[in-house]
């Protein structure tokens, strides 16, 4: 048996800390066996004590936690692997990344293949891969993960044109209407519109044509949106202060 199992320790990321009581952090992580976790840390005052210094964002983690409220003890911290030394646009994705999972994935549920997928993200951030199809495979997948699925069932049987080659105009053109789903376009509506040949190519996950990759940020931008709310996500400031420069 390896001492992970042995220790309880399973993998994890930080997602977001800040002070709790005297020495200790609340923190929120993304573990690989319970899924988003809020978990308590005693760092203590004194400075031999290291597990502030562990607690970095998109640094793998080993931790072992403990309670059985939802509110649970971080007990022992360990590094699986060094921090990965993110920076400018590639960093600002990464804050956004691990705002999302904050702010909409519940707690203690089991959530692997979402794991997974955010280790490789950041991998792909580390290597300065193109963000725009990472980033928009991220929100599709969380959106999956909280039964937010989007139904693109039916929509080629709306395009009066299907064999249509996606770089070519259309008049066909969709709204994304919050517990519907896609509807025909329809002027008296004061909501988004979107090429439906383009909805199409994002059902099938073909995201490489620039044109595609737009309509699929305005469309991730809609949709999350309904389940934030009206407070602000503090990581598109990154981005939007950088542009204000």
């Amino acid at each position: 048996m390896s001492v992970s199992k042995e220790l309880n320790l399973q993998k994890a990321f930080l997602l977001h800390s800040r002070p709790y009581r005297d020495s200790s952090l609340l923190v929120n992580l993304l573990t690989e066996q319970n899924g988003h976790v809020s978990a308590v840390v005693y760092i203590g005052k004194s400075k031999k004590t290291n597990k502030k210094g562990l607690l970095q964002p998109f640094a793998c983690l080993l931790v072992e936690l403990k309670g059985n409220n939802d509110l649970k003890s971080l007990s022992r911290i360990e590094h699986a692997d060094k921090s990965l030394a993110l920076s400018g646009d590639f960093l600002f994705s990464g804050f956004y990344l691990n705002e999302l999972m904050v702010r909409l994935l519940p707690e203690n549920i089991p959530c692997e293949s979402l794991f997974q997928l955010y280790q490789t993200s950041l991998h792909k951030l580390l290597q300065q891969s193109s963000l725009e199809p990472m980033l928009r495979k991220f929100e599709l997948t969380l959106l999956a993960e909280l039964g937010f699925s989007l139904d693109f069932h039916g929509l080629e049987q709306q395009s009066a044109q299907p064999s249509m080659q996606i770089s070519e105009p259309s008049g066909n053109e969709v709204h994304f209407v919050p517990e519907q789903g896609f509807v025909q376009a329809d002027f008296d509506l004061s909501l988004p519109r979107y090429n439906l040949l383009h909805i199409i190519a994002i059902g099938d996950g073909k995201l490489e044509p620039a044109d595609v990759l737009l309509t699929c940020k305005r469309l991730m931008r809609q949709v999350l949106q309904s389940y934030l709310g009206e407070k602000p996500l503090n990581s598109r400031k990154l981005f939007n202060n950088r542009f204000a420069k």
